[in-house]
């Protein structure tokens, strides 16, 4: 396997990049042996706002290439679109399950039990 940082997913997605042509080479060439790691998944949905992308198209798209099938990084792009989390609330959110020790109070709102941190 061969792992993509960030630069090569973003070249991609986004409409027009400096970079994509050689991406789509690359994608096509390599196509089946290209892996990524969750690094990856948390720096493209800090720049999809910045790029206007779609964090779940992104995270599918992403998964897809990648032959990755891991629900909780579907369910971080919902959460980041659908529910406006920050990045790395939506992660911690999507790994919790149904409760979670925290003081943020952002993860009742998304149905997550809430083990209060503060008194």
């Amino acid at each position: 396997m061969i792992y993509a940082d960030t630069d090569f997913f973003l070249a991609l997605l986004k409409p027009r990049d400096w970079l994509k042509k050689k991406a789509e080479e690359i994608l096509r060439t390599y196509s089946g042996k290209i892996t990524t790691s969750l690094v990856t998944f948390i720096e493209l949905m800090l720049l999809a706002k910045r790029y206007d992308l779609d964090p779940v198209r992104v995270t599918a798209s992403v998964m897809a290439i990648c032959g990755i099938e891991d629900e909780r990084l579907l369910k971080a792009a919902l959460y980041i679109r659908d529910y406006g989390l920050g990045v790395f609330d939506a992660f911690h959110a999507a790994h919790a399950g149904d409760r979670i020790i925290s003081s943020d109070k952002v993860y009742e709102r998304i149905g997550i039990s809430r083990i209060k941190l503060e008194e």
